[in-house]
């Protein structure tokens, strides 16, 4: 069967609901997007639900079904991907967390879970609190991520991951850390690891409390990174590749290490430079001209993934949210300029809706496209979830918009004889 190849873009956090604000549109619809639009009117469009209909699904989730794997027979935790994502090497029997550098005030009530979305410094703060020791012998290992992210690994004798960690919950500024605790008060190893988790987390509050970071960022008026705030956690599972599965040779761009750290997991190549950041910051033209770049070196399938989409909507920022959209509008016009619709394919989706109203994920479907050459044309004149309501992609899974554009690209294989 004839092969081809296939880019990618992934804007996190895109799907959005109507905003009085807008119009009653959604930031899509509201963006001044002629080559999403063009995509739109030459392809095939649809609402796609993540995993399924009114499912909210973390950024992990998503991701691990838009790489073509089922997240409900592999996924092992936001915490073993985050550990994993930074380098860490995650051993049987430790309990991973996926963490954000915070800010609280002395009664321990959340001022600000990202700590004003602290960038610099993370480095050391982590550095000053990894390998830390606790009464039990338990050893912490603590490693920055992007921006206020950070992943946490307790390992010991005995742990389980089956605890309520501290995180209070997105938008729940002004609620009291939450005290760690067993999910099951009978699970022995469950109330040992919730007691530890607590013990790290009080001494890591002393150690960044009077870290020269904090210091420093306290004189400049910025909200100090004085708590850990944890959530996620999970014990690793085997994770079948992806890539091997299908013989692909695939690469993610991306500036978010989480969403680098799954696709090589899921066996895909991972790519990132200092411009390639997981804020609002990126340089989207740059990720444009290597994802052409690298269809020109002979990558079957390239993804690209913008984090601000995500980021405006947790926000409350429908204006940013659709500065962004329009940005990225400009990436998939140089994309087309630069490839052959026969020969390469271009798809656009998103890992889960971050509706700027909710500030949260929520389960709606996700604004997606597959466009080429050859695709099934629907009757969709333009970009946006209302508009995409009538598409032929319409209700459709994540995985399912993955098998598709494998099948185009000539990779999956035939039933029967």
């Amino acid at each position: 069967m004839r092969k081809r190849q296939g880019i990618l873009i992934i804007s996190d956090g895109l799907g959005d609901r109507p905003i009085k604000a807008l119009g009653g549109l959604t930031p899509l619809e509201y963006a001044n997007t002629p080559n999403l639009d063009r995509l739109a009117r030459e392809g095939c469009t649809g609402n796609v639900y993540p995993i399924a209909p009114g499912i909210p699904v973390g950024t992990d989730v998503g991701h691990m079904e838009i790489f073509g794997c089922d997240s409900n027979k592999y996924y092992p935790g936001r915490g073993p991907l985050e550990a994993l994502s930074g380098g860490i090497e995650i051993r049987e029997g430790d309990v991973a967390f996926r963490g954000n550098f915070g800010t609280i005030d002395e009664e321990y009530t959340v001022i600000d879970r990202r700590a004003g979305r602290i960038q610099d410094g993370t480095r050391e703060l982590a550095e000053a609190l990894s390998g830390m020791k606790l009464k039990d012998g338990t050893t912490v290992l603590v490693k920055e991520l992007t921006q206020h992210r950070v992943a946490v690994v307790l390992r010991g004798k005995e742990l389980s991951a089956a605890i309520v960690p501290t995180d209070v919950g997105t938008a729940n500024e002004g609620a009291k850390l939450v005290i760690p605790c067993p999910e099951d008060p009978a699970c022995k190893e469950a109330a040992k690891t919730a007691e530890n988790l607590w013990e790290f987390t009080l001494n890591a509050m002393e150690i960044l409390k009077n870290h020269p970071v904090n210091q420093e960022r306290v004189r400049n008026g910025l909200l100090p990174a004085n708590v850990i705030i944890t959530r996620g956690p999970g014990q690793l599972s085997t994770i079948p590749s992806t890539a091997r599965q299908l013989g692909i040779r695939a690469l993610c761009i991306a500036g978010d290490i989480t969403v680098g750290g799954i696709a090589r997991l899921v066996g895909f190549d991972y790519y990132v430079q200092d411009s390639f950041t997981g804020g609002f910051n990126t340089d989207i033209m740059g990720k444009a001209r290597k994802a052409v770049d690298s269809i020109k070196e002979g990558y079957d399938w390239v993804i690209v993934h913008i984090k601000g989409t995500d980021l405006a909507g947790h926000d409350n920022q429908p204006l940013e949210k659709v500065r962004i959209i329009e940005e990225i509008d400009g990436m998939a016009g140089y994309i087309m300029d630069h490839i052959s619709g026969e020969q390469c394919y271009i798809a656009f989706t998103a890992d889960h809706s971050t509706p700027c109203e909710a500030r949260d994920h929520t389960g709606d479907g996700v604004p997606t496209i597959i466009w080429g050459g050859d695709v099934r044309r629907d009757k969709t004149e333009k970009a946006g979830e209302t508009f995409f309501m009538e598409g032929a992609l319409q209700n459709l899974k994540a995985r399912d918009i993955f098998t598709i554009q494998m099948d185009l690209m000539g990779f999956t294989k035939k039933r029967g004889a």
